[in-house]
């Protein structure tokens, strides 16, 4: 793959010397008996081990200098064909309608063009680093990486540029600065919210990063296995904190990988316990367990939570160990930059679609999770707690998402900023073209 005829042929000299070491290795090792001959075979494996991973670590660097050297957009084309063949077809499509929604939104055809390569050829050597090089494992709790290569600033160019930030709303903000607050007083904070889009970890830091500059880099989100397998999703996860879970719509999938599964969401959750017991911690959850999906007359609110999910979150924050913790409904206005499949698949490698439109995000107040909050007020003796506070967060969610949701309608009217909302800036972070 991304291999010429001159590599190919330095690579059967390189593989043949190794051969010649290691049979030279054998020979000697007969020479040694007991603790020696172990002592000799371990070594030997050792450096086939470091040997082996040099030239894959060549490999990934050859393909990079490739896609350097790739020619404009016809170049990314070309290159996608060393992709495998569902990858591919997604990955192209992905470009084609990319590339539309870009000229849409610079209204200039050479400057969409420029925009597109930019962005795509870092896509392309963070894919070759997973499909040439060792493909990246996600631990239980897994920190953004942004050096060697910033896959954090990979994703805000990717996503920001697909953002109309004239007709995008970030209202309630003085509650984000509120959160800041509270996080630099050592306190948790728990977003409880809905998910729209596969990007939207990324819409966080993208409409906060002037008016609340780093708050969106400290976000931890708990995220679906989805997002850290999916080849094409993996390098923009890999940019983010993650809490790694497997989620219950997808936890019987696979009954051979169920026990595997409960036991990584066990040791997520004793992450999580930790870090709220060490305080300022920030913790986006998707109660509903996966994205928003449109009505079959056509309409869109956020998902109904998932009771048990809320109810986890409060018990974690609450416990005498932890650091005091608050909680905020967050609804997100984010469906159409990226829409979901109509329907939820068990195949990994959904087809990628992307508008250019506005995006919004309305932070409700904070809620009382103690019985002597107002989600249990006037409520029956005998009436389900858990459910009662769920569907009370789910609700004030639904209400913020009734605010912003014109935001984000492509081609939509451009709606006035209210009190405490404001039209976010669009941040160094996502590169001008």
């Amino acid at each position: 793959m991304l291999r010429s005829p001159v590599l190919s042929t330095n690579l059967q000299f390189r593989s043949a010397t190794f051969a010649g070491v290691k049979d030279c290795r054998r020979s000697r090792v007969r020479v040694f008996t007991g603790f020696q001959r172990k002592s000799v075979g371990n070594v030997s494996a050792e450096l086939a081990v470091q040997e082996n991973s040099k030239l894959t670590d060549f490999k990934v660097q050859v393909a990079k200098i490739v896609v350097d050297l790739a020619p404009g957009e016809q170049g990314l084309r070309f290159l996608s064909r060393a992709f495998p063949g569902k990858i591919q077809e997604t990955f192209t499509g992905l470009l084609s309608s990319y590339k539309a929604q870009l000229v849409l939104a610079l209204d200039d055809e050479d400057r969409a063009s420029k925009a597109v390569t930019s962005i795509f050829k870092d896509m392309i050597k963070a894919y070759a680093e997973q499909l040439l090089g060792t493909p990246y494992s996600f631990p239980p709790y897994h920190r953004a990486i942004r050096a060697p290569f910033d896959y954090y600033q990979m994703a805000n160019a990717y996503i920001g540029s697909l953002i109309d930030f004239d007709r995008s709303i970030l209202r309630n903000y003085s509650r984000w600065s509120v959160i800041q607050a509270q996080l630099q007083a050592g306190e948790n904070v728990i977003l409880l919210g809905n998910h729209q889009s596969e990007g939207d970890a990324a819409f966080i830091p993208l409409l906060t990063e002037v008016s609340h500059p780093g708050l969106g880099e400290k976000v931890i989100y708990v995220a679906g296995g989805r997002v850290v397998s999916d080849i094409l999703a993996k390098p923009f996860s890999m940019g983010k904190n993650l809490l790694c879970v497997v989620s219950k719509k997808h936890m019987g999938e696979d009954p051979s990988e169920k026990a595997a599964s409960m036991k990584q969401n066990l040791a997520t959750l004793k992450e999580m316990q930790t870090l709220l017991n060490k305080g300022g911690a920030l913790i986006w959850i998707a109660p509903a367990g996966g994205r928003d999906r449109r009505k079959p007359d056509g309409t869109l609110i956020p998902d109904e939570f998932d009771p048990q999910a809320v109810e986890m979150m409060r018990k974690l924050g609450t416990k005498k160990s932890a650091a005091p913790t608050h909680f905020y409904p967050l609804a997100m206005a984010t469906y159409d930059i990226m829409p979901p499949p109509a329907t939820t698949e068990k195949e990994i490698g959904e087809k990628r679609i992307v508008n250019y439109t506005g995006a919004g995000l309305s932070l409700g107040a904070e809620v009382d999770v103690s019985e002597q909050g107002d989600w249990l007020s006037g409520a029956e003796p005998d009436a389900d707690k858990v459910k009662l506070l769920s569907n009370h967060i789910w609700q004030k969610v639904v209400e913020e998402y009734r605010e912003i949701e014109a935001c984000n309608v492509p081609g939509g009217k451009c709606t006035p900023p209210g009190v405490d909302m404001m039209r976010p800036v669009r941040p160094k972070s996502v590169p001008k073209f």
